[in-house]
């Protein structure tokens, strides 16, 4: 029912909290289909790992700039948000939270608001015990991904 570029993101949203990887694995769902058949929502969902990234690097600009985005994107994509299992309100309320305190207190993980039960299960199964667990925020490869990535492939 879920592509399985959506379902890795979830996982590695939930499960790893790599949210730079999230936003590799959608943009690569985004660009495999013509440009004028690109399905805007993933863009959202790709925004807002790259928030979330930025403020857990404490890069609280960029994450400000990102969760305004979202707060203009999310009522626009709240039926396709819909079908991905995503409660679009519960969302929009959690962003307008986010912005409001950000970088006021310690960085947490944020958890998608699903709807969808089966999703949801499906998701844990696979993920088992590191489902929802928090950002390991000694691990500089993942705060810093983008910075010390292999870019050759090597």
């Amino acid at each position: 029912m879920y592509k399985q570029r959506y379902l890795d993101f979830l996982y590695y949203f939930h499960a790893k909290r790599d949210y730079f990887e999230c936003h590799e694995v959608l943009e690569a769902e985004w660009k495999s289909v013509p440009k004028d058949k690109r399905a805007s929502y993933w863009v959202t969902l790709i925004q807002l790992a790259v928030a979330l990234y930025h403020e857990r690097r404490g890069n609280i600009k960029g994450a400000a700039i990102l969760y305004r985005r979202l707060l203009k994107r999310v009522p626009a994509e709240a039926n396709a948000l819909y079908e991905l299992g995503i409660n679009a309100r519960a969302l929009k309320q959690d962003m307008k939270a986010r912005l409001a305190h950000l970088g006021s207190s310690c960085f947490e993980d944020y958890n998608l608001p699903l709807w969808d039960t089966a999703l949801l299960a499906a998701c844990q199964r696979h993920a088992g015990k590191s489902w929802c667990a928090p950002s390991n925020l000694a691990d500089a490869q993942l705060i810093h991904k983008h910075i010390l990535r292999n870019r050759n492939g090597q």
